[in-house]
């Protein structure tokens, strides 16, 4: 089984066709709830559905700055919401003062390694440490539903080219 960085692997034209399916879906869980399908519901949706990378309302704010006249702060917030509760984002508390937020369509399951000194967040995956955390569920006598492993520590990018990776990945986003 590969080891390493999750990467989204997608081609165009499938992206395309995810964030139409991932609207969708959207869109059906707005009128199962009783919401209306507003414009700005869908603009924000598919932003974030086009997004590679974990983001913060604030950088999502940026990324619909064009946009920003129409659509308050306030409502990025209340549309994430509806998101987190329609299964489509995962909300993260990285230990930060600010949540991230990470859509869940075509990615399988990943653990994060965040940097504490420029907050880079690496996805990655490995089995043997899915393999060691159902050994020990299992040896506690507990049935794993679900987890989280975050681990924290200080990327070496930063201290070798005093450039920060998180700083390129967010203008990757605008």
């Amino acid at each position: 089984m590969p080891t390493g960085p999750v990467g989204t692997g997608t081609e165009e034209g499938s992206a395309d066709a995810s964030v139409h399916q991932e609207l969708s879906r959207f869109s059906n869980f707005l009128k199962q709830q009783g919401f209306k399908i507003t414009s700005q519901r869908l603009l924000v949706a598919e932003k974030i559905f086009d997004l590679k990378d974990h983001f913060t309302v604030d950088s999502l704010s940026e990324a619909l700055k064009d946009r920003r006249s129409e659509i308050s702060r306030a409502t990025i917030y209340r549309i994430i919401s509806l998101m987190v509760e329609a299964g489509q984002l995962i909300e993260h508390n990285f230990g930060q003062s600010v949540k991230y937020y990470e859509p869940v369509h075509g990615k399988e399951h990943h653990d994060h390694m965040v940097c504490t000194d420029c907050g880079l967040i690496q996805e990655f995956h490995h089995q043997d440490i899915e393999r060691l955390q159902e050994a020990m569920a299992e040896k506690l006598g507990f049935e794993l539903i679900d987890h989280s492993l975050n681990l924290y520590g200080k990327c070496t990018v930063l201290k070798a080219t005093g450039k920060c990776r998180k700083a390129e990945a967010e203008k990757r986003l605008e």
